[in-house]
């Protein structure tokens, strides 16, 4: 029996897919204990800057 003498930490991942307009997002996600913005804000934040840099690039 091998025991592991190190710590770890264990995160629960969480995956999510959105399909927004012809765009398909998938979203790799763990929880930290002092985030300052909750999931829904952080995917909507990152999709507005997409959305940004597309219309920068036209």
């Amino acid at each position: 029996m091998v025991m592991n003498t190190k710590k770890q930490k264990t995160q629960l991942l969480i995956v999510r897919k959105y399909l927004i307009g012809d765009s398909t997002y998938i979203v790799k996600a763990t929880v930290k204990k002092h985030a300052t913005e909750d999931a829904v804000c952080k995917i909507r934040r990152l999709i507005l800057n997409d959305l940004k840099k597309e219309r920068i690039k036209r």
